[in-house]
């Protein structure tokens, strides 16, 4: 093999670069060229052949079994503990479908968690849910101890973040794992802000379930997700929240029995989205190329230079200063008129999200110093 090749070489895989400051990663990773290509080889193909099973069973099948081995790769984990869905809402809903709530009914989660984690857990107390929430003392962090406060021996499921999304910083979803696990809980890692800029080993990090989506730091656009499950918890699986393609022969077409796949093909719905596979593959072909070691590298140094220039504005940061306690992004506090800078912003160029009254700022590794540079410039002249 080669040297690697120069994170700067690889600006020009996403066009949007040459026109926009485009930090804004944390939200809506950029298209590039090849989720591109490989969005228009799977539209040709659909145009010029057509029938079905030349679409489906040669380039739609293939090209998932492909993503997921893909995916497993770059997780640490095999290819049949992985399941596609779409969004992490609905990987969410189907583990909590699948959960016998009567004898442990004590939901764990935190509030700093993406709020989907509520919305759906919140739901399931028609089956009898309890939700306890986790307290921040600092709207930043979550401390192991509150942690280790919340599980017991009634707490059927703790949900964590990898990545706090407002402040960006990382959680020791580790240690939060073997704390369920040694008192009998699950663990289901929630690492949309994670996934493909913080390394990952899922065998090694000991989690029982995880999900995360391609739309943030993968590039990979909306509307797909994947739903890990670990090889031994599969068989306890029976989701309420289902369809075909979960089952072992879908195209059995059989209407009266349900026969759950044996592996984690049994946590996938319907009729998968098929563009969005194409798409995820070419943002995953980048990054695993980059490699997510490297991309937390340069992070580090570009974050660094974000919370640098927030300073000689006098902005507060609410992202954690050290390196290794945060991920992508840097929440920058601008004040109550944060949606009004965050439009004008856009306006010249400059992609940046609102939460509350802060800017989150997620330079990705194609990202350079004059990119924060042009940020703050305009931001000044906001301000």
């Amino acid at each position: 093999m080669g040297a690697p090749r120069d994170l700067a070489d690889y600006r020009d895989e996403f066009p949007v670069l040459a026109r926009k400051a485009y930090l804004i990663s944390a939200s809506l990773g950029p298209i590039g060229v090849r989720a591109r290509a490989r969005l228009e080889a799977y539209l040709d193909a659909w145009a010029s052949r057509g029938a079905p099973d030349h679409v489906w069973m040669e380039h739609v099948f293939p090209a998932m079994g492909a993503l997921k081995r893909s995916f497993s790769a770059l997780a640490g984990c095999d290819p049949d503990e992985v399941a596609i869905t779409t969004n992490v809402s609905i990987a969410v809903s189907t583990v909590a479908s699948a959960l016998d709530l009567s004898e442990r009914p004590v939901i764990v989660l935190s509030e700093l968690d993406f709020p989907t984690a509520g919305h759906v857990w919140l739901a399931q107390r028609r089956r009898g849910a309890e939700i306890r929430v986790v307290r921040s003392p600092d709207g930043l962090t979550i401390p192991l101890e509150e942690y280790d406060r919340a599980i017991d021996e009634r707490t059927a499921l703790v949900m964590v973040n990898r990545v706090l999304y407002r402040s960006g910083a990382l959680q020791d979803t580790q240690t939060i794992a073997r704390m369920a696990r040694e008192r009998g809980a699950l663990s289901f890692v929630d690492d949309y802000h994670g996934l493909g800029v913080v390394p990952l080993d899922l065998h090694a990090l000991g989690c029982d379930l995880y999900t995360a989506g391609v739309l943030k730091w993968m590039c990979g656009g909306p509307g797909l997700a994947f739903l890990y499950a670990r090889r031994d918890l599969l068989p306890r699986l029976e989701p309420a929240l289902t369809g075909w393609f979960a089952t072992r022969e879908p195209f059995s077409f059989d209407l009266e029995h349900l026969d759950y796949h044996p592996t984690a093909r049994r946590l996938e719905h319907g009729t998968p989205p098929a563009p969005v596979v194409f798409l995820a593959q070419g943002g995953m072909d980048v990054i695993s190329e980059v490699t997510p070691e490297r991309i937390r590298a340069r992070q580090g140094e570009l974050t660094d230079h974000v919370i640098a220039r927030a300073d000689a504005l006098g902005l507060p940061v609410r992202t954690p200063r050290e390196r290794e306690a945060r991920a992508g992004l840097v929440n920058v506090q601008v004040g109550p008129g944060a949606a009004e800078i965050g439009r004008a912003l856009l306006e010249r160029d400059v992609c940046t999200d609102v939460r509350g009254d802060g800017l989150r700022i997620s330079p990705h590794f194609f990202n350079t110093e004059p990119d924060v540079d042009r940020c703050f410039d305009e931001l000044a002249r906001l301000l």
